[in-house]
């Protein structure tokens, strides 16, 4: 057993068996509990290595995955993250005390986000361009170039950009420029919602 201050001190570190556990995990955490392809965690003063199941992210982490590849997380407040091929995220971990949403940076590539409760307080991620905040809802997120592209499939969420506030609801998408320019929340196509399907699998 892990002593707590120990714990606390490391930013990436393995629980074995923890995949079929989630509920174990500490609060601020994410847990690969899948994985397609290869992909490499690094994290301040723990260097890199590679991904495997079972592996914990802590404050600070960086997931980073190679083309073709994917990675499924489970993280704070029953969240699953879905990544994508060539895809970086941070876990920036809670976001203040413990009543603020869990965060994360999504710095480049795609991500998809499922809810299995709605318990806890919800997520907060940020890109380059843009933030979004939700607490129970199915929704996924492209950054490329720095641009943002936010779409929702299922509840409501809130993407805040160039100072001001836009709703999603299910079926809406919108994109955000490079300088963080908000476009209009429209209805996504099928087509361009089959793309986001493609890139994230089965998992999201």
């Amino acid at each position: 057993m892990i002593h707590k201050s120990l714990l606390a001190a490391i930013l990436t570190y393995s629980w074995i068996g923890l995949a079929g556990h989630v509920a174990a995990q500490p609060q601020g955490a994410c847990v690969i509990i899948r994985m397609e392809g290869q992909a490499v965690v690094s994290a301040r003063g723990a260097g890199a290595q590679p991904a495997v199941i079972g592996l914990g992210l802590g404050l600070n982490a960086k997931l980073r995955t190679d083309a073709e590849a994917s990675v499924t997380m489970a993280c704070s407040g029953g969240l699953k993250v879905v990544l994508g091929p060539e895809s970086e995220i941070d876990v920036l971990g809670l976001l203040g005390d413990d009543t603020r949403p869990f965060g994360l940076r999504l710095i480049d590539g795609i991500a998809g986000f499922l809810f299995s409760s709605e318990d806890g307080n919800g997520v907060q991620i940020r890109t380059p361009s843009a933030v979004a905040a939700v607490r129970s809802t199915e929704w996924a997120m492209r950054v490329e170039n720095s641009a943002s592209a936010i779409f929702t499939r299922e509840g409501t969420v809130f993407v805040t950009a160039d100072d001001t506030v836009a709703k999603l609801g299910p079926g809406d998408g919108i994109d955000v420029s490079s300088s963080g320019e908000s476009g209009s929340v429209t209805s996504w196509g099928r087509a361009r919602i089959e793309k986001f399907d493609a890139l994230l699998g089965a998992e999201w």
